[in-house]
């Protein structure tokens, strides 16, 4: 979303919400007041401890809010054991077992919620240790890890990049001892892999960044297996083509470096390592627009192999790493020596271009993960300090500008949340600034602030971006296969979420080129739909072209007019079968855009989304009191009685001030 003089764009339909809260039998949210606004220090407390000490590991945000760590090194060798950090309750839990022990591997959450953990060194003959191409699957709902298509090639260092189409690319590394130029494509459709474009450079060590226009930068890294040399090179892989093209250098050669995308969509490139052994005190931006690099602020710390993570307020968190201009001892380090690990942290500041220190860690450490929580706090876990070795240790960051006794009241923390929930992606700069200008410009007026952020929530679901993915996916399952048995609804949220993910991905309304990003995405999307097993199940292509339009307009409960009858079917002009995937996908594509369906279904997909959008579940799922959809169908009894007026039936406000909704970021 994008500020406009007239402010229409963002505002999509904003209506005044009544006093009061209007609740059913079995569905009594809980309405807490907010705590006050506190202006308090940035601090780190330590969490809960691993249940294993380690070194390298990965870290993953799952769709339900915990934190899945994998793999990694510990002094007794490497890892094949995984386990779960629960925000709600700071405890870890263990994640089953790897199928191979592995650390400098990569790990992917793919659109469809499982983890891709890939590559990687090792373990073949203790004490020796050898590179794998083997690859595996994590399925948070069974929490079982399968095995599935192996790497082409033997590989490890290397990166892995969910990509807008769902495949994640994979490029560079080493495998022992060799330095790739290579790149692949892993496609959770097949579970394979494909070999895809051949980067410039062969390089391990990197860092890879999707840009906002779905493109990815690859920056930096050695093509040394001794690390003696360093890169300054960056190279852009575009999906739409599989090539690779330069982009510049950077004004400093470094590996053991960070890359973080900003809000601007510019890239952030700081800290690491280059050669003789000197950890840098430098920091550069990377601007997708001119493809050119330009110096920014220089850290307060010289650091290599720290973290960064992009924070709600856009800032960017570095912690810990280590230095090896200082070592163990006073004065430079020499070769072989060891490089100090850290416990400083420090800000970066895009608006300003300059950093500030923050709060310590309570642990110096290197070699760690550190993960954004959905609460807005920063998950540091494990790595490697000098003194204590591999650490099983773990601590939480809190920014500590505007502390809420629940983060979700803080109206910095509820607009970012919106996004995330409804659109599946972080605030643009315009959006956002707009979006908390309408809560914060009541200044201390809580009953004014209670109202605004009812208007803000449902203006996410009314948008342009919302209406054009989220609402189209419904609409297709809906045209598609009618209503799940027994079910007043069309689809489930594990369906739903993934496919709005590839529809939306890269789509930023009002943004340059927004509308090819969302028609390219469109596409691809239904011509994949039509081709799944279940599309083909339902609508053997044998069918006349008439049979398959009867059968989707009678899925989607629309009589339709003569004229869109025979726009579907023309769609397969002389055909007498609807064997040609293309002109299935148009086909089911105009009946899921009939302007009688979308009006039809509204309400219906409102109320639906308030479940998925705030609650991360299906209308009959626990904790729902009688675990069925007599919820569901209160609310959108409401909503047609006070015809689509969500204020007056006051719907939004019951989900956002409900207990469920309020017990995924706080007490």
């Amino acid at each position: 979303m994008k500020k406009q003089a007239n402010n229409d764009r963002h505002r999509a339909r904003l209506i005044p919400a009544l006093a009061g809260l209007l609740v059913w039998a079995n569905f009594v949210p809980e309405r807490t007041e907010l705590a006050s606004a506190q202006t308090t220090e940035p601090n780190w407390t330590y969490t809960g401890n691993l249940n294993n000490a380690r070194n390298d590991p990965t870290a993953t945000l799952l769709p339900n809010g915990k934190v899945l760590v994998v793999g990694g090194s510990t002094s007794g060798g490497f890892l094949n054991s995984a386990e779960l950090y629960d925000p709600t309750t700071g405890r870890w839990s263990a994640a089953g077992h790897l199928q191979t022990p592995r650390v400098s591997h990569t790990a992917t959450l793919l659109l469809n919620g499982k983890v891709l953990v890939a590559g990687g060194i090792t373990n073949t003959a203790p004490p020796d240790f050898g590179v794998t191409n083997t690859a595996e699957l994590y399925d948070p709902v069974t929490e079982i890890w399968s095995p599935t298509g192996n790497l082409n090639t033997y590989r490890f260092w290397f990166t892995a990049t969910l990509l807008a189409n769902g495949k994640v690319l994979v490029v560079g590394g080493a495998n022992n001892p060799s330095v790739l130029d290579s790149a692949e494509l892993y496609d959770p459709a097949t579970r394979t892999w494909t070999l895809t474009g051949k980067p410039n450079a062969v390089r391990y060590g990197q860092t890879a960044t999707l840009l906002k226009s779905g493109k990815v930068l690859i920056v930096g890294g050695s093509d040394d297996g001794d690390l003696a040399s360093t890169l300054a090179s960056a190279e852009l892989y575009d999906p739409a083509t599989g090539t690779w093209s330069s982009t510049g250098s950077l004004g400093t050669s470094r590996i053991l470096h960070t890359a973080t995308l900003l809000r601007d969509g510019k890239v952030l490139v700081a800290g690491g390592y280059n050669w003789p052994p000197t950890s840098l005190r430098s920091a550069e931006l990377y601007d997708p627009a001119n493809g050119t690099w330009s110096v920014t602020g220089s850290p307060i710390a010289a650091r290599d192999d720290e973290t960064a993570t992009l924070l709600p307020n856009g800032n960017v968190l570095v912690a810990g790493g280590e230095d090896w201009n200082r070592g163990l001892l006073p004065g430079p380090c020499l070769p072989n020596c060891n490089p100090l690990a850290l416990n400083s942290a420090e800000l970066y500041e895009p608006n300003a271009g300059t950093w500030n220190s923050s709060a310590n860690l309570n642990s110096a450490r290197s070699r760690h993960t550190a993960t954004l929580l959905q609460n807005g706090k920063a998950l540091v876990a494990g790595g490697f300090s000098n003194t204590n070795g591999t650490l099983n240790s773990a601590e939480l960051y809190d920014s500590g500008a505007r502390s809420y006794v629940n983060p979700i009241d803080g109206a910095q923390f509820f607009v970012r949340q919106q996004y995330l929930d409804f659109l599946g992606r972080e605030p643009d700069e315009s959006g956002w600034n707009f979006w908390m200008n309408e809560i914060t410009s009541c200044g201390p007026d809580q009953q004014c602030i209670d109202v605004k952020r009812i208007n803000v929530s449902a203006a996410y679901f009314l948008s342009i971006e919302f209406q054009q993915t989220g609402y189209l996916v419904y609409r297709m399952y809906k045209t598609a296969y009618g209503n799940l048995p027994d079910a007043p609804v069309p689809l489930k949220f594990n369906e739903f979420l993934p496919d709005t993910q590839l529809i939306g991905r890269g789509v930023v309304v009002n943004q340059t080129g927004w509308e090819t990003v969302l028609e390219n995405n469109k596409q691809a999307f239904i011509a994949e739909f039509v081709q799944r097993p279940r599309s083909i199940a339902s609508y053997p292509v044998s069918l006349a072209p008439t049979q398959f339009v009867v059968a989707l307009f009678a899925n989607a409960g629309v009589t339709p007019s003569d004229t869109d009858r025979a726009a579907a079917i023309n769609e397969f002009g002389s055909a007498m079968t609807t064997s040609d995937a293309a002109a299935r996908a148009r086909a089911l594509r105009r009946v899921a855009e009939n302007s009688a369906l979308q009006q039809q279904e509204f309400n219906r997909a409102f109320v639906l989304m308030q479940y998925f959008g705030y609650l991360r579940r299906n209308p009959n799922d626990a904790p729902e009191p009688t675990v069925d959809f007599q919820g569901y169908n209160f609310w959108l009894n409401k909503l047609n009685g006070f015809n689509g007026d969500f204020a007056q039936a006051e719907m939004v406000k019951a989900f956002i001030t409900s207990a469920e909704y309020r017990k995924r970021f706080g007490p």
